[in-house]
């Protein structure tokens, strides 16, 4: 019986290797980079009024298609959230996740990154008048807002222990319950709660300087080494050709002199 169990879990897993070492050849001959990116998270990734994608993340795709496949046109963007963005990723739903992905020892087990393309920590959202919640310790004993499979419900649980956390599917989601009341404080990546607290005077930003830092990267099945090594060559080309620095001027203008300096930043969060 063993001798079977092994013989089937060898199968399985030359089958999945297979299966990624073709992503490559497969994208190529469909003539389009299918990507999971967040469709709630500005500027990174959000629906503006004509109902279309938009956002750094979105723009960096377009790149990596067009170095790939020749063209920015050649990329099918697909919604995800933090929490189905890699089994979409595992299931062959998408080809690689472009979605404000840290990089961590966890995630690093069930899916191969590409190099670092930002550096993020976690922030504290609040309403204005509140005066009580200034750094992450004040969040013990408080209401806190995070997203299911999201590093900043992780950072919570490490840093305010004794807060009671209220996980939520959707970042808007989360942020609607701190409007309401619900919640007293709500922890994400940086750039997301200062692009809400530019969009809400009633809002305003706490817990500086930005906690428990962490990289993001371009999630690719495991094994799929043909796809992140295109994937890799795409992002040093874009770097080199100006291409990304214009991206960040475009997407987070005034705000990025408060952004982390990638060279800060560690090789994954330690989560």
């Amino acid at each position: 019986m063993r001798k079977v169990l092994a013989v089937v879990c060898a199968a399985l897993l030359f089958a999945a290797a297979a299966f990624a070492a073709g992503t490559l050849d497969a994208v190529r001959q469909r003539g389009a980079l299918v990507v999971g990116v967040k469709a709630d998270f500005p500027p990174f990734g959000f629906v503006d009024e004509r109902g279309q994608l938009q956002g750094f993340d979105i723009d960096l795709s377009r790149e990596i298609a067009r170095v790939i496949l020749g063209s920015p046109e050649r990329v099918r963007l697909v919604p995800v959230t933090s929490a189905n963005r890699i089994p979409m990723l595992q299931t062959g739903q998408i080809d690689a996740v472009v979605a404000t992905m840290t990089i961590t020892r966890a995630r690093k087990e069930v899916v191969d990154f590409s190099v670092p393309y930002f550096c993020s920590g976690h922030l504290i959202l609040v309403r204005r008048e509140n005066t009580t919640i200034n750094r992450f310790a004040d969040l013990n004993g408080k209401r806190v807002a995070t997203v299911q499979g999201s590093t900043g419900d992780r950072v919570v649980a490490t840093l305010a222990p004794q807060a009671q956390r209220i996980t939520f599917g959707q970042n808007s989601e989360a942020l609607l319950a701190l409007k309401d009341g619900r919640a007293e404080a709500f922890v994400q990546d940086d750039v997301l709660l200062l692009a809400f607290a530019k969009q809400d005077n009633t809002l305003k930003v706490v817990g500086w300087p930005p906690q428990m830092p962490g990289p993001y990267g371009i999630g690719v099945r495991k094994g799929d080494t043909d796809l992140l090594g295109a994937i890799n060559v795409a992002l040093a080309r874009i770097r080199a050709q100006g291409v990304y620095t214009k991206l960040v001027s475009k997407w987070f203008g005034e705000v990025a002199g408060q952004l982390l300096q990638p060279a800060k930043c560690p090789l994954e969060l330690q989560l």
